[in-house]
């Protein structure tokens, strides 16, 4: 089977999460490498949406071999890319359905269990907190403190993390570190998760 380069998902079809009729999860832009997928990641993309840096970290990480998904957190709200501030309006439970969702479409639809996460500015944070609550590692790229004053702090959270956590400048170079980053915790991973 092909699989394009490129494509949208509705994880748990399009219901709006203020209707808890299904588990809602985020749509995902999904990133797939030409070559064999190494591993996976979930991007967390920043307080202005899925924009065109975000859209191209998933593209950086998919010419590196990983297959990567960066759900888009604000699709209840009718658009991809926003004004800085809203990250403000999402709620912790939403955001975590949405990373739910999002590795729900790595293990059981890819097959490819997720590696780690990586935030992009604000969503570092997310990206620190999610890799708490789901035991796997994480890096920030330009990190920031989020809006949402139910979740630990972002120092508290990377120093939580230990090694596990991976703060990177917002430089040209800062994905070649992530890269050698997701490789070394790939090499954490169980053997039968690693083939």
């Amino acid at each position: 089977m092909t699989v394009p380069a490129t494509s949208y998902h509705h994880g748990h079809a399009p219901a709006n999460r203020r209707r808890r009729v299904l588990k809602t999860a985020a749509p995902l832009l999904v990133r797939y490498p030409a070559a064999p997928v190494r591993a996976a990641v979930i991007v967390l993309h920043d307080e202005r949406g899925l924009t065109a840096e975000a859209e191209d970290a998933c593209r950086v990480l998919a010419e590196c071999g990983y297959l990567a998904v960066a759900p888009l957190l604000y699709y209840d709200t009718g658009g991809r890319v926003f004004p800085r501030g809203n990250f403000a309006a999402l709620e912790p439970d939403d955001l975590a359905a949405d990373v739910a969702g999002a590795l729900d479409h790595l293990s059981r639809r890819a097959g490819v269990p997720a590696t780690a996460f990586i935030g992009l500015g604000q969503g570092a944070h997310l990206a620190a907190w999610a890799a708490a609550a789901h035991g796997l590692p994480a890096a920030g790229v330009g990190p920031r403190e989020g809006p949402w004053p139910d979740l630990p702090e972002l120092p508290v959270l990377a120093a939580n993390l230990g090694g596990s956590w991976l703060s990177l400048c917002d430089e040209a170079d800062a994905w070649d570190e992530a890269v050698r980053f997701l490789d070394s915790a790939r090499t954490l991973l169980p053997d039968e998760e690693t083939e």
